[in-house]
C-alpha cells in the first residue's frame, strides 16, 4: 500500500498528459494575443493586467489575467462577438481595444500595444486571473488560497499539505521545515487558542473564509526572540465596501457536519467584518495494540494491551473586527475573536502482563469515558496613525488573552487476575490568562533605507487545578485518592522587550538586519516549592535577497528564536488513567534556545513556479517527551530540556499551469534529524525523512473543476523511536452556480481502504513499546457555499498588530502535557 501515492502522482500525470494533447470541448475557441511595449523606449512591459469584458457591457469582466515577463499576453474566447480587451500597469495609462470575434479567424493577433507613462501616480492593479498560487516575499511564502479551487471543499488543515515547507501527518501533526517548532496567527496576530489545538481548530476552519496563507521562515527582530524558527499566518478575507457575505455548510460520511457565516460591511468610515463556524468531527471505530517487551525482567516480561472505542469532537470559532477611520491618518481597530472545542471518547479494553514463557500473571478490563472541553478568548485594541510620507508608521497595541482547557476522565477497571477492581476520575482545569501592551514605529528615511523600533511588555498568569478520586464502594462516595502529590501550579511571567530593525532595498538586493533584546522573570508556585527564574537574551537576525529577474530571487538569512514552555508542558498534572502509562508535565522546564540558516531560491512566471530552499538548525536544550520504566511494569513519561537535536534539509516546490484549464503541483522535502541528549543516559536517534505531496487541478467542459491530490511521508523520527510512514489520496470535483454564487463540492479521501493502520515505537535499555492504532480511512462529503452582497471597497486596517509568538505549543497538538 505503500506505493498508492507513487502509481497515483504517475496516474495524475497521464491524465494531464491526455488533458494536454486530447482535451476537447464542445464549445467554439478563439484566440487572442499580442506584446505589450512601452510607446517611447519600445521596450516590453512586463506583468500588464490584461481583462476582457464584452461592447455593450464594459464594466464587467469576462476574463482576466497578467501577461508575461516579456509583455506577451495570449487569451482564449468561447464565443464570436464584440469586445473591448483593456490593458492596465503601474506607471502607464489605461489603454483598450475593441475586437470582433468572428468565425472564420480562430486566432487574431493584435501584434505590439503600445502604452504611454502616466503623468499620476497609479495605484496598485490587483491580477485576478491566472495568479501563480505561490509567492516569495523578504521573510516569507505566501500560498494564495483564493486561487486554488478545492478551498471550496476543504478545510485550512487539509489546505495545508499543499503549502511549501508545510507538513501535515496522518495523525494531524503539523511541522514547518520538518520541525514541530512553530506558531500559527490569525490575520497576523498570534492566538493562543490556535497554537494550543491547531489540529482540531485548523480542522474548523473553511478554506473558503482564507484569503491566503503566508509560512514565515525567517522571524525577523519585530517578532518576539522567543519566536519559533516559522510561523504559519492565517489571513481570513477583508471587510468591504457594501456589503458581502458568504453561508457554508458541509457533511461527511462519518457523521461530522459543519456550517458557517461570514458577513462584512462598511458604511462611510465604519466597517465592521465577522466570521462564524460550527461543526462536529466523528472518530468512529477506533482501535489501539500496545505490546511492551521488558528487557530487564524475565517476570514482568510483556505488557499487552487492546483497546476499541470511539471518539466525537466540537468545535466552533468566530471573531468580530470593526474599525473606525477618524480621518485619512488615524485609525483604530478592535477585534474579539473566540473559540470553543471539546471532545468525549469511549473505549473499552483489555490489559495483561505476562512472563517469558507467555503465562498470564495479571489481567484486567477497563472501561473509558473521558470528555474534555477547551477554548480561548482575544480581544485586540489597536490604534494607528500614519503620516504624509508614505510608509511611516505609529502603532499602539493592546491584547487580551484568555484560554482554558479542561479534562475529566472516568476509568472503570474491573480485575479479572491478580488485579483489584476500582473506579478512578481524574479531572484537571487549567488556564492562562495574557495582557500585551505594544508600540511599534516605522521610519522609512527614503526609498532605499527603513528602520523599525518597537517595546514590548507580556503579563502572563498561568494556573492548573487537578483532582484525584476513587469511588468507595462501601460509603458510595467519592473519596480523595491517598498517596497522590499536590500539583496544583500557579505561575506568573513578567516579559519585557524591545527591538530595533533596518532594511536597505537596492535595485538587485535587499537585506534586512535586527537586534531584540528580552528580560524574562516568571514566579512559579507550586504546593511545597516556589522559585523565580529569570533570564535575559539578546537575539540577532540578518536576512539578505538577491533578484535576479523580477522572477527570480536567491535569498540567505540566520535567525537565533527561543521558545518558552506553554502550560500545555509545565502543567504538573499526574495522568495515571491508564494504569501501565503514567504521564505528567513538568514544571521545571527552560525555554529552548534555536539557531537556524537557510539558503532559498525562488523563481516565478505566469506559467512556472519553482522554490527550492537549504535549511538546517540545531539546539542545545530542546524540550523532548522522556519515557522510563518503573517497577518493571509501569512506563513513566514527562518533558524535559535534555534534547540536542539538528535538522538539516532540502525543501522543493513546483507548480506548473500549461494552459489556463490545467495546474499540476508538487511539494516536497528531505530531511535529516539528529537527536542525542546533553545528560549520561546515553538516549539519541537519528535519520532521514521524505516528504512528497503532488496533484492536479483540471478544468472539465460545462465549468466542472477535477482535483486529484495524493502523497507520501517516511517515518518520523523521535527522541526514543519512530512514528509510521504516512500516504493519502482524494479527489473532489465543483462547480459554480447561479452567476458563480453557489458552489458545490463533493469529494472522496483514501477511498480504496476502509481503515487505515498507524504504528510507531518507543524504545530504551530497559524496554520497547510497539504501537498500532487503527482508524477509519474512506470517507466522502459535500460543501456547499453561497455568496450574497456586492464588494465594492476594502476597509482600512492596521498594517502592525501584537504578535506573541514566543510559546512552544502542545506537544501532540491536539492535548497537551502531562498527558491530557
Amino acid at each position: 500500500m505503500k506505493r498508492i501515492p507513487f502509481f497515483l502522482c504517475l496516474f495524475f500525470l497521464f491524465l494531464t498528459s491526455q488533458t494536454l494533447f486530447s482535451q476537447t470541448s464542445p464549445e467554439l475557441s478563439f484566440t487572442v494575443k499580442g506584446i505589450l511595449v512601452d510607446s517611447v523606449s519600445k521596450e516590453t512591459i512586463p506583468y500588464v493586467t490584461v481583462s476582457l469584458s464584452a461592447k455593450d457591457k464594459p464594466e464587467t469582466y469576462i476574463k482576466r489575467l497578467a501577461a508575461g515577463l516579456k509583455g506577451e499576453f495570449e487569451m482564449n474566447i468561447n464565443k464570436s462577438g464584440d469586445y473591448i480587451i483593456s490593458f492596465e500597469s503601474v506607471g502607464m495609462n489605461k489603454k483598450a481595444e475593441t475586437v470582433n470575434v468572428s468565425s472564420g479567424e480562430k486566432v487574431i493577433d493584435l501584434g505590439k500595444i503600445s502604452m504611454s507613462a502616466s503623468q499620476a501616480q497609479l495605484s496598485e492593479v490587483t491580477v485576478s486571473a491566472n495568479k501563480p498560487l505561490v509567492k516569495v516575499d523578504l521573510d516569507k511564502i505566501i500560498y494564495d488560497t483564493k486561487s486554488d479551487p478545492e478551498a471550496q471543499s476543504n478545510n485550512v488543515l487539509e489546505m495545508l499539505k499543499k503549502v511549501p515547507m508545510v507538513t501535515v501527518d496522518g495523525e494531524d501533526k503539523i511541522q514547518v521545515k520538518g520541525s514541530s517548532n512553530f506558531k500559527i496567527y490569525m490575520n497576523g496576530k498570534p492566538s493562543n487558542m490556535v497554537s494550543n489545538n491547531p489540529s482540531q481548530v485548523l480542522k474548523s476552519i473553511p478554506a473558503s473564509s482564507v484569503k491566503n496563507i503566508e509560512v514565515i521562515t525567517e522571524p525577523g527582530a519585530k517578532y518576539d526572540a522567543e519566536g519559533l524558527g516559522g510561523i504559519i499566518n492565517i489571513v481570513t478575507e477583508r471587510s468591504l465596501g457594501g456589503y458581502t457575505g458568504t453561508v457554508r455548510a458541509g457533511a461527511d460520511s462519518h457523521g461530522g457536519f459543519n456550517g458557517g457565516l461570514y458577513f462584512s460591511t462598511k458604511m462611510g468610515k465604519f466597517g465592521i467584518t465577522t466570521n462564524l463556524n460550527y461543526g462536529n468531527y466523528e472518530s468512529p471505530d477506533n482501535s489501539s495494540y500496545n505490546k511492551r517487551e521488558n528487557f530487564s525482567s524475565e517476570t514482568a516480561k510483556y505488557i499487552i494491551q487492546s483497546n476499541n472505542g470511539g471518539s466525537s469532537y466540537k468545535f466552533g470559532h468566530g471573531n468580530l473586527e470593526a474599525s473606525y477611520e477618524f480621518d485619512s491618518l488615524n485609525l483604530v481597530s478592535l477585534t474579539f475573536g473566540g473559540y470553543t472545542g471539546g471532545f468525549s471518547s469511549t473505549s473499552d479494553g483489555y490489559s495483561y502482563m505476562l512472563n517469558a514463557q507467555m503465562d498470564t500473571l495479571l489481567s484486567y478490563s477497563q472501561k473509558m469515558d473521558n470528555k474534555g472541553d477547551w477554548g480561548g478568548m482575544n480581544l485586540t485594541l489597536d490604534y494607528q496613525r500614519t503620516f504624509k510620507k508614505p510608509d511611516q508608521l505609529f502603532t499602539v497595541s493592546y491584547q487580551l488573552s484568555h484560554t482554558p482547557d479542561n479534562s475529566d476522565y472516568l476509568s472503570d477497571i474491573t480485575g479479572i487476575r491478580n488485579y483489584s477492581s476500582s473506579l478512578q476520575r481524574i479531572t484537571s482545569n487549567a488556564n492562562g490568562d495574557e495582557h500585551t501592551f505594544q508600540v511599534d514605529y516605522t521610519e522609512p528615511f527614503n526609498k532605499k533605507h527603513v528602520m523599525e523600533l518597537g517595546l514590548k511588555y507580556i503579563l502572563r498568569l498561568n494556573k492548573s487545578d487537578n483532582a484525584y478520586t476513587q469511588y468507595n464502594t462501601l460509603t458510595n462516595l467519592w473519596e480523595t485518592m491517598q498517596g497522590r502529590p499536590e500539583n496544583d501550579l500557579n505561575q506568573t511571567q513578567n516579559i519585557l522587550g524591545a527591538y530595533g530593525s533596518y532594511t536597505l532595498k537596492l535595485d538587485k538586493m535587499s537585506m534586512r538586519a535586527g537586534l531584540r533584546l528580552e528580560q524574562t522573570r516568571s514566579m512559579v508556585e507550586l504546593a511545597d516549592t516556589n522559585f523565580t527564574p529569570t533570564f535575559t537574551n539578546l537575539v540577532p537576525s540578518i536576512s539578505m535577497t538577491y533578484r535576479f529577474s523580477p522572477t527570480s530571487n536567491l535569498r540567505l538569512s540566520y535567525n537565533q528564536r527561543i521558545s518558552r514552555p506553554s502550560i500545555w508542558y509545565l502543567n504538573p498534572f499526574y495522568d495515571d488513567s491508564n494504569p501501565q502509562s503514567i504521564s505528567q508535565g513538568n514544571p521545571d522546564l527552560a525555554a529552548e534556545v534555536d539557531n537556524s540558516f537557510s539558503l532559498n531560491y525562488s523563481n516565478f512566471t505566469q506559467k512556472l513556479n519553482f522554490n527550492a530552499g537549504l535549511y538546517t538548525s540545531f539546539t542545545n536544550n530542546s524540550i523532548e517527551r522522556v519515557s522510563t520504566l518503573l517497577n518493571d511494569s509501569v512506563v513513566y513519561s514527562t518533558y524535559q530540556n535534555i534534547g540536542l537535536s539538528s535538522n538539516t534539509g532540502l525543501s522543493m516546490y513546483a507548480n506548473w499551469q500549461p494552459t489556463p484549464k490545467v495546474r499540476i503541483y508538487g511539494n516536497g522535502s528531505a530531511t535529516y534529524t539528529y537527536m542525542s541528549t546533553n545528560d549520561d543516559s546515553g538516549l539519541g536517534n537519528k535519520g532521514m525523512r521524505y516528504t512528497l505531496s503532488c496533484g492536479t487541478q483540471f478544468m472539465m467542459p460545462w465549468e466542472i473543476k477535477w482535483n486529484t491530490n495524493g502523497g507520501y511521508y517516511s517515518p518520523g523520527i523521535s527522541l526514543q523511536g519512530k512514528q509510521n510512514a504516512y500516504y493519502y489520496y482524494s479527489m473532489s470535483l465543483s462547480r459554480d452556480f447561479l452567476e458563480k454564487k453557489l458552489n458545490v463540492s463533493v469529494y472522496a479521501r483514501d477511498f480504496l481502504e476502509k481503515s487505515r493502520d498507524f504504528t510507531s515505537y518507543t524504545e530504551t535499555s530497559t524496554y520497547r513499546s510497539d504501537n498500532i492504532s487503527t482508524r477509519p480511512a474512506f470517507s466522502f462529503g459535500l460543501s456547499l457555499s453561497y455568496r450574497f452582497g456586492e464588494m465594492k471597497e476594502q476597509i482600512k486596517k492596521v498594517q502592525r498588530s501584537i504578535e506573541n509568538d514566543d510559546v512552544k505549543s502542545g506537544g501532540n497538538q491536539s492535548s497537551g502535557g502531562g498527558g491530557q
